[in-house]
């Protein structure tokens, strides 16, 4: 059986684009595991579902991309953060 990778949508190129910047040893780890293509799409569904969700409690649409977008898509940077660890769902950017 062949598996094929997720697509992405416009979030998920972001997405891939601001690790290849911004952690590049992270996604260079993922590319050799032949898991950065599911870690990309994961994070990307983690944001979206989040942002519907503080959507649908009352938050703005701008204000909800604002907030979720920090906690799985755009990472701080490995100098800010150089272990995430390795369940998405715990990756969060350092507090202000």
């Amino acid at each position: 059986m062949v598996e094929t990778s997720p697509t992405l949508g416009s979030l998920g190129r972001q997405i891939l684009r601001h690790w290849k910047a911004q952690r590049p040893k992270m996604t260079r780890a993922l590319e050799a595991e032949g898991k950065l293509q599911q870690a990309v799409y994961a994070a990307e569904q983690l944001t979206l579902q989040a942002e519907a969700q503080a959507i649908q409690q009352g938050m703005s649409p701008d204000q909800a991309r604002e907030l979720t977008r920090q906690e799985w898509a755009f990472l701080p940077s490995e100098a800010d953060a150089p272990e995430l660890g390795s369940n998405p769902r715990t990756w969060s950017a350092p507090p202000l």
